[in-house]
């Protein structure tokens, strides 16, 4: 409003005009934070990798060790065998955090069999034969 208020007409326009003008910046807050996340998924997904090579899976602890013998002895000692001490180190690190979570994400279906089996099936039960039964 250009003007002083004077009238209660001019406090319910200017009221109107300021709600209209909230409503505008509220959705203008909203479009510029989608845009924000739509350019950062590039980086978003670089980090998840990131995370993926620095912290295993932990939702199966037994395939975790599995894999984590599996990169000492292999991976270690005949891939690497003549690599120095540091790619030693860090290349096995890498490749069973980052394969526990592969394995986790693309294994569901045959973790998920593996625990009903582990778990046990449950019995059916036996139809209860009665005294009515004709023979």
């Amino acid at each position: 409003m250009s003007g002083t208020i004077k009238t209660y007409k001019d406090l319910c326009e200017e009221r109107d005009r300021v709600k209209s003008l909230l409503i505008v910046q509220k959705q203008r807050v909203k479009d510029d934070w989608d845009e924000f996340k739509h350019e950062f998924t590039p980086v978003q997904n670089a980090f998840g990798v990131i995370g993926k090579m620095a912290k295993p899976d932990a939702s199966h602890p037994i395939m975790n060790a599995g894999l984590k013998a599996a990169a000492d002895m292999f991976i270690s000692n005949f891939i690497l065998g003549r690599a120095g001490w540091l790619v030693k180190l860090t290349v096995p690190f890498v490749v069973k955090n980052y394969s526990s979570h592969l394995i986790a994400e693309k294994g569901k279906p045959f973790f998920e069999k593996i625990g009903q089996l582990l778990k046990g099936k449950k019995r059916r039960q036996q139809p209860v034969l009665t005294a009515s039964t004709t023979v």
